[in-house]
């Protein structure tokens, strides 16, 4: 397999272009394709995981505060039990703000990206079984609403893209030097 355009352009374009976080290294499928599994990463997964984060850096402040002595010229005592039911109360909030960016993280929509070389086959039933076979792998690995990709090194022809159409897959091959969406 061209290692070369899975690990140069596919894999790259993945992370900077599509926005796609990869996970684990590219397997061999077919003879010149190569299957990564991905997963589309939700937006509010990583601001949530961000406040909760800040969150958790809020209520530790608050509790230090709320630590302090009372001074004696007359800070009431309730002060320091306000500050104290704050920063737990933060705190809380900021751990299940972490708890559920970390959750809708890992539940992202799956991906089984086939990354085909220029020297790739692809008839219609070598296309139909790589489609079949990566969707199953993505049942089985409990991603039932997994997308199946095609990142194409060469043109695809109007007949393949049809096809792939048909199968429900995306396809995405270089026009003018730039990989885009067919």
């Amino acid at each position: 397999m061209s290692k070369t355009f899975s690990g140069d352009r596919c894999v790259p374009w993945l992370y900077s272009q599509a926005g796609v976080r990869v996970e684990g290294e590219p397997k061999p499928v077919a003879p010149a394709v190569d299957e990564v599994r991905a997963r589309v990463p939700r937006k509010a997964a990583l601001g949530l995981k961000f406040g909760g984060m800040v969150g958790l850096f809020a209520a530790a402040m608050a509790l230090m505060a709320g630590a302090r002595p009372a001074k004696a010229e007359g800070q009431p005592a309730q002060a320091a039990s306000v500050r104290a039911i704050t920063g737990y109360t933060l705190g809380g909030l900021s751990i299940a703000s972490f708890a559920v960016g970390r959750r809708l993280d890992r539940s992202a929509p799956a991906l089984a990206v086939l990354c085909a070389a220029r020297e790739a086959e692809l008839d219609d039933h070598q296309l139909a079984a790589l489609a079949g076979d990566a969707r199953k792998r993505l049942s089985d690995a409990s991603f039932p609403e997994g997308q199946v990709w095609l990142i194409s090194e060469a043109p695809l022809a109007p007949e393949r893209r049809a096809e792939a159409d048909a199968l429900k897959i995306r396809c995405f091959a270089p026009v003018q030097g730039r990989i885009v969406e067919v």
